[in-house]
């Protein structure tokens, strides 16, 4: 039988078991505890930090809060409004000690205990984390409202291509144009990607983010990245805990493409990419890049790289593994009911 604890805040026990348990646990970047301890410094949420035991070994931990929404009180995952996926973190012997009954049955447990809530809303789920099912969508009625898509390395360069090739000939086509295209900007001049790195160098991502934001502007597109985001991910590259990458792309010392990036469990996040000249349009310098940064990954032994949310065409014609993504939404009073079927109103609204 499972049991459970629950810290309302990161204590120094819970911090400890947190750090030991995610060194090998089945995990995103957005649940890495130096990530999550800066988002509950900068909020007033309720911190429910929930582990979970199966024979006094650590099964799960789940990084919950409950958020004040006007007159309703939210559980969520912490990070929902900025996380790319909002998962538990599941220990290394997870599936090999899962049992869905338990599970649910002590999450009907936790639920009792853990305070008031009127509703549920854990968004950005992903069906499975690193390989191991994740029991909040195995356990309960989710809806998949997307996929996300990544880019196994397992190989060379010409052994990801022949995996394209292998998952769809349109897919394969695009890479190969792309490198078509490449090979035609190094008949006019060298292309190079220059790398810094955040544990080597001092990176100064502000150019990129203030790049991204006219161009989500413009295009009338909503985005996080306000001063909350940069002062986040500055606190994040001082602490030099995470290698964070600034590429860019360099046609005649020009830079033409870029992607703010980082490394985490052997897995580059293809964070926030931009295009920096639209005088080489024609040659798709962003999927340039990308396939810079497949070489570059693999030259590093780096065995995955994720582009995280957004299902947009480039992104699956690039990857060989897709992964689905849910929510879950549940109400407990009437109040929460209200809101609940308010929200389906407004996700049906935006096909979402």
């Amino acid at each position: 039988m499972y049991h459970y604890k629950i810290f309302n805040s990161v204590t120094n026990e819970c911090k400890e078991i947190w750090e030991n348990t995610e060194r090998d646990s089945s995990s995103t970047f957005f649940q890495n505890i130096h990530y999550v301890q800066r988002l509950i410094r900068n909020k007033n949420n309720k911190t429910k930090i929930v582990v979970i035991y199966e024979n006094n070994k650590i099964l799960t931990i789940l990084p919950l809060e409950i958020k004040k929404y006007l007159f309703i009180n939210v559980l969520q995952w912490i990070g929902t409004e900025c996380a790319d996926y909002c998962n538990p973190i599941l220990s290394k012997n997870f599936d090999s000690v899962y049992d869905k009954d338990d599970f649910f049955n002590t999450w009907k447990k936790i639920l009792k205990e853990i305070g008031k809530i009127d509703l549920i809303f854990f968004n950005n789920q992903l069906a499975v984390i690193n390989n191991s099912i994740n029991p909040f969508v195995d356990c309960f009625k989710t809806a998949l409202f997307s996929k996300i898509y990544n880019i196994e390395l397992n190989g060379g360069f010409d052994d990801y291509k022949d995996d394209i090739k292998k998952k769809d000939k349109k897919h394969s086509y695009e890479v190969h144009r792309t490198l078509i295209k490449l090979d035609k900007l190094n008949q006019l001049s060298k292309v190079s990607m220059n790398i810094i790195s955040s544990l080597q160098d001092i990176l100064d991502f502000k150019d990129i983010i203030e790049e991204k934001r006219n161009q989500l502007r413009e295009k009338n597109i909503y985005n996080k990245l306000d001063d909350n985001f940069i002062a986040l991910f500055k606190h994040l590259i001082e602490l030099k805990k995470t290698n964070f990458f600034l590429l860019s792309l360099k046609f005649k010392n020009q830079n033409i493409s870029k992607c703010f990036g980082f490394v985490y469990k052997n897995t580059f996040y293809y964070y926030i990419p931009t295009i920096s000249s639209k005088s080489f349009d024609s040659f798709k310098p962003g999927k340039i890049l990308i396939i810079e940064i497949i070489k570059w990954c693999i030259a590093n032994n780096i065995k995955k790289l994720d582009f995280g949310l957004g299902s947009e065409k480039y992104k699956k014609y690039f990857s060989n593994k897709e992964i689905s993504l849910h929510r879950y939404l549940s109400f407990f009073t009437f109040k929460g009911s209200i809101v609940y079927l308010l929200i389906l109103m407004i996700l049906r609204i935006k096909k979402l």
